[in-house]
Order: structure tokens, then C-alpha cells, then sequence
């Protein structure tokens, strides 16, 4: 019996020094971290960005060169091919309230920016709502000055609006 226990000795003892002495399992090495990846490039052959995008909430409506009394509420967008305006205001019938909204595509030409209808409309004080000519090509005066951007509807009348984004 004492050479079968001194032979499962010797056999576990044999077993463990070889374990022992192999080399130890060596975990998989963590990947490598990735690269910080660079913001991508503009696509070649793109303008750079107009001055005018961004986003812009309306402050002040000038008719006749007086600021209205009340004031109106609005939004412009202006990305790189468009713009999308949305404005409301006071009518004489409180229940109805004057609303103008639209799309248009833009491109600057010298001093001013040529603007074609995508889709608008807008209402009058009785109501009535009016779409405005999809296609129809209008010429506007638009001028940015220290976040500040005003749309001139004539001579004397403009929108202007002020940089929130």
C-alpha cells in the first residue's frame, strides 16, 4: 500500500511541477485603442460656409421705418441651399392671428440674394390664407452685421432677426 501512496505522490508531484514549470497561459493582450478619429473633411469642390447660415430668432418688424408696437414672433434657418422662415404676429381679429411661413432656395448675388419659392403661404386679416407661386424668383436685400441679420421686404420695411445658433 505505502508504494501505491508514494507512487500517486510522486505521479501528483511529477504532475504539478510540470505544470509548474510550463509557461503560464498569457491572457490575449487588450486591443489597442483606436485611433482618435479625425472630424471629417469637407467634401472637395464645396463652398465654404455662408456667413448667413445659421439659426435666428426674429427681435424686431420696421414698417414704414417705425418699429411695430407689438411684436410679432419668428424664426428663420438659413442652411447652406435654403431657408425656412416662420412668422406670426397680431391681426385685428384676436381670434386670428397673422401667419407667414415658407421655404425658399437662396444663393448670394453681389448685394443681394436671389430667393425662389419651394412652398409658402400666408394669411391676411380677414383670414384668408394665400399660397405663395412655387418658382417665383424674388431678389432680397439681406444684410448681416454682428449677429444681427435683416430681411428688407421694400425700401423702408425689414425684418430683423438676431443669431441663436
Amino acid at each position: 500500500m505505502k508504494t501505491i501512496v508514494m507512487a500517486c505522490l510522486c505521479s501528483a508531484a511529477g504532475a504539478v511541477s510540470m505544470w509548474w514549470t510550463q509557461d503560464p497561459v498569457k491572457p490575449a493582450p487588450a486591443p489597442a485603442p483606436a485611433p482618435a478619429q479625425a472630424p471629417a473633411a469637407a467634401p472637395k469642390g464645396l463652398p465654404p460656409p455662408s456667413p448667413l447660415e445659421g439659426l435666428y430668432e426674429l427681435r424686431t418688424r420696421t414698417r414704414n421705418g417705425v418699429p411695430e408696437p407689438q411684436r410679432s414672433r419668428g424664426y428663420i434657418v438659413i442652411t447652406k441651399r435654403h431657408m425656412l422662415m416662420c412668422l406670426v404676429a397680431k391681426s385685428n381679429d384676436p381670434e386670428q392671428p397673422l401667419v407667414r411661413a415658407g421655404v425658399r432656395t437662396w444663393k448670394q448675388q453681389e448685394e443681394l440674394v436671389r430667393t425662389e419659392i419651394a412652398i409658402g403661404f400666408y394669411n391676411d386679416d380677414d383670414g384668408t390664407m394665400h399660397l405663395e407661386e412655387q418658382g417665383k424668383v424674388e431678389p432680397r436685400r439681406i444684410e448681416l452685421e454682428r449677429g444681427k441679420l435683416r430681411v428688407w421686404q421694400d425700401h423702408r420695411d425689414y425684418l430683423e432677426f438676431e443669431r441663436i445658433e
